[in-house]
């Protein structure tokens, strides 16, 4: 299943900040970066659990991540992924000369991916490498 007309964000938590201290190479921050999280009404649309793979796309790129429901809100048709370099497979690069890409108000669709397998920080690296 596939839900069109997301607008994506990114930004820093709290959670990943906590997770960044034990290395980013960890599971924990896999669990803390690697997430896009939905609207609690969006997210039933997907008709799929919490935790379930997802596949963010945008003109940009396109990443892997796990679901999961926002703990903020109501913001329906906001998706939201922590950034780091999961989101960063799917940001705007255009720096527009500022030398910061664009990390807010990216048009993104989403899949559901139940078999879908969600990288860690080394193994989505290396897949850039290989491109």
């Amino acid at each position: 299943m596939s839900v069109d007309d997301f607008i994506l964000l990114t930004g820093r938590t709290i959670n990943q900040g906590v997770a960044l201290e034990g290395g980013k190479l960890t599971k924990e921050n896999v669990r803390a970066a690697a997430i896009c999280a939905f609207d609690k009404d969006d997210f039933k649309k997907l008709d799929t659990m919490v935790g379930t793979p997802v596949k963010v796309i945008t003109d940009y790129g396109e990443v892997v991540v796990y679901s999961t429901i926002s703990e903020e809100g109501p913001h329906p048709g906001i998706i939201f992924v922590p950034m780091g370099p999961w989101a960063n497979q799917v940001v705007n690069p255009d720096s527009q000369s500022c030398g910061t890409p664009t990390y807010k108000g990216m048009k993104a669709t989403v899949e559901v991916m139940k078999s879908g397998k969600v990288l860690d920080a080394l193994e989505l690296i290396k897949t850039l490498k290989e491109a």
